[in-house]
């Protein structure tokens, strides 16, 4: 499965704790728009236990939401954004191959 990684932050000792959690929690769950045109999925969440499902071999499991004027919360910080603006960058994201449990 495609999915695009929409989240532009990116930290290497986030990632190496990450996987820690993961090694331990498994497959992680990923909210996620289908965006037919693209062929892929718009990850809106995420984009850390993905590289560490990749790198682990995990499956990534999506929890689909749908394209929508609607907010969703990006973090633990409160910041929102409209899922539709999100979702409007993906074909110029970074785009990886995972597996999808």
């Amino acid at each position: 499965m495609k999915i695009a990684l929409l989240h532009k932050y990116f930290d290497e000792e986030k990632l190496e704790s990450v996987k820690s959690e993961m090694s331990v929690l498994g497959a992680p769950t990923i909210k996620a728009v289908w965006l037919e045109h693209l062929d892929l999925f718009a990850a809106l969440e995420g984009c850390h236990r993905i590289r560490a499902a990749e790198e682990l071999g995990l499956d990534v499991i999506i929890d689909e939401v749908e394209y929508s004027e609607d907010t969703i919360e990006l973090n633990e910080f409160g910041d929102i954004a409209l899922i539709s603006d999100i979702c409007d960058g993906a074909a110029h994201a970074k785009i990886m191959e995972v597996s999808q449990g």
